[in-house]
């Protein structure tokens, strides 16, 4: 089913379903969406600024020039999504599972990640300066390009680094972490 132009700004989204729909030109600023399941949906050109998820599915979606302005995504399940020339910037995801989602060329800085589990994910090219990365699980995450300036990754479970494709200069890492990615580099530690 498509939607096209729809103003739901401010609405409450309370359980309902809108899997497998699309969404064109829609404006969704300001929902509250708790339980909501839009699993397997297209999202192209919709505003998301202000909006709050709550426990909500978005499996396996398309975010094609989206705007994320100051949006916040709690306890949500964004497995295998995958967001193309969005506007991420700054966006608060707290809990859930972001699993093989693509975020390639992103622009995440500044961004609130805190017990997220991105395993998978693809940040490719994608800009996380600044970006809080927190407890987070970051195994077998693909980093190629990625500019990490200034990232907090404390308390994160990185998994198996290609370091020559991650590039933490001026990132914040605990000591586990630092070990970590010592080995990684081929240092031996004595």
């Amino acid at each position: 089913m498509a939607i096209i132009g729809a103003d739901w700004y401010g609405s409450v989204l309370d359980g309902e379903d809108h899997s497998g729909s699309k969404f064109i030109d829609c404006d969704f600023t300001e929902v509250r969406s708790e339980g909501a399941n839009f699993s397997g949906c297209v999202f192209t050109n919709v505003k998301f600024n202000v909006s709050v998820h709550l426990n909500s599915a978005f499996d396996n979606c398309r975010f094609e020039s989206c705007n994320f302005f100051d949006a916040g995504f709690d306890g949500c399940r964004v497995t295998g999504s995958i967001f193309t020339r969005c506007s991420l910037k700054p966006v608060r995801i707290n809990g859930g599972n972001w699993s093989f989602v693509s975020m390639v060329k992103a622009d995440l800085a500044a961004g609130e990640f805190t017990d997220v589990n991105l395993t998978e994910a693809d940040f490719s090219g994608s800009n996380l300066s600044k970006a809080q990365l927190r407890n987070c699980t970051l195994s077998n995450v693909v980093w190629a390009g990625a500019s990490l300036k200034g990232a907090d990754l404390r308390g994160s479970v990185l998994g198996e680094l290609e370091m020559a494709e991650f590039n933490v200069r001026g990132a914040i890492v605990d000591a586990g972490q630092a070990m970590d990615m010592a080995v990684a580099l081929g240092v031996v530690i004595r």
